[in-house]
């Protein structure tokens, strides 16, 4: 008799209270990229899974070569990208894959633009957990130059050539 009873308790408690903790964490994000001169660059998408977060993006009239692409954090695109404000880095760690250490949230691997200034990317973010209780990134950038994966606090990747609000 106390058994269903207490199924009854924690599956209605599960239901009320579980539903409501996370409340956009299936929501999928995006946004446009755009150039310094307001031309369009191409658009992006983040689905969240369970460990993190998925990011497609299509690019059009990008310039050919090795461009750094990262998570910043502010929702802004004003003064020629610089108001995004640096990396996307909640938890205080060192930029880059080859730091030896944890690396940013808002770090990625470089992309890597051919002749016809196209390209679609899949990555995922392994631990961007987008959730109500936690930060998410406000922008996406993509830098004139590759990420060398090591400098602090960016990368030496360049000036800002394509942002993005994360909405």
């Amino acid at each position: 008799m106390i058994m269903p009873r207490l199924f009854v308790v924690i599956t209605f408690v599960f239901i009320v209270f579980g539903s409501t903790v996370d409340t956009f964490a299936n929501e999928t994000l995006g946004g446009v990229l755009m150039s310094p001169d307001g031309k369009p660059r191409g658009v992006f998408k983040l689905t969240p899974t369970p460990s993190g977060v998925l990011l497609k993006a299509k690019l059009k009239n990008m310039p050919a070569g090795r461009h750094a692409f990262h998570f910043h954090t502010n929702p802004s695109c004003a003064d020629s990208f610089n108001a995004a404000g640096g990396h996307f880095n909640p938890k205080g760690d060192p930029h880059g894959y080859l730091s030896g250490k944890d690396y940013h949230l808002g770090d990625m691997p470089n992309i890597y633009v051919g002749k016809t200034g196209k390209l679609k990317i899949e990555n995922f973010i392994h631990g961007l957990i987008l959730s109500s209780n936690t930060p998410r990134p406000g922008t996406l950038i993509i830098h004139a130059d590759g990420d060398d994966y090591i400098s602090q606090p960016t990368g030496a990747a360049g000036t800002r050539i394509a942002c993005g609000i994360v909405e």
